[in-house]
């Protein structure tokens, strides 16, 4: 009786990472994060580049999804850009903290292209499209919330 039901919970254990999750992370390149920039004018844009190791950029989170639950879709993207080297950390994170907007995972194209030595760092555009804020370091969710009410109010 014990070996069967060790085999049947191996079993779901091994099947639960590929039916689980709730996004496919995929990675991203240099032309995937112009096509963001790009697709989100007249919106706010944050993009925060993170990594699941990185503790300040977990930190960083729980601000982040409350943002994207107080603004509608049609005012503020938020699209966090992982910096790990492997899906299944990132995977695992976003399942766990039910994470509310799109992952990617640098596929070290963006990086080398922003020069990003380290992390969390996020970038903000405003509605046109222009980078407005290129910040290094944790970011309160109280400053976020703060300079997306200041660029939503600019036409």
């Amino acid at each position: 009786m014990n070996f069967l039901k060790t085999s049947v919970l191996i079993l779901l254990l091994a099947l639960l990472p590929s039916t689980a999750m709730s996004q496919d992370i995929q990675k991203a390149g240099i032309h995937d994060f112009k096509n963001i920039i790009e697709s989100s004018k007249g919106k706010v844009l944050i993009i925060n580049f993170w990594a699941t190791w990185c503790s300040p950029c977990v930190k960083e989170f729980p601000g982040l999804m409350n943002l994207r639950r107080e603004f509608t879709e049609d005012d503020l993207t938020i699209v966090g850009i992982s910096m790990d080297y492997g899906a299944r950390p990132v995977e695992n994170f976003v399942k766990l903290n039910k994470v509310n907007f799109p992952i990617l995972i640098d596929d070290e194209s963006i990086g080398s292209m922003l020069d990003i030595k380290s992390i969390p760092r996020t970038l903000i555009y405003n509605r046109a499209g222009e980078q407005i804020l290129d910040h290094l370091g944790f970011i309160s969710e109280e400053s976020f919330r703060h300079i997306v009410e200041r660029l939503l109010q600019k036409p």
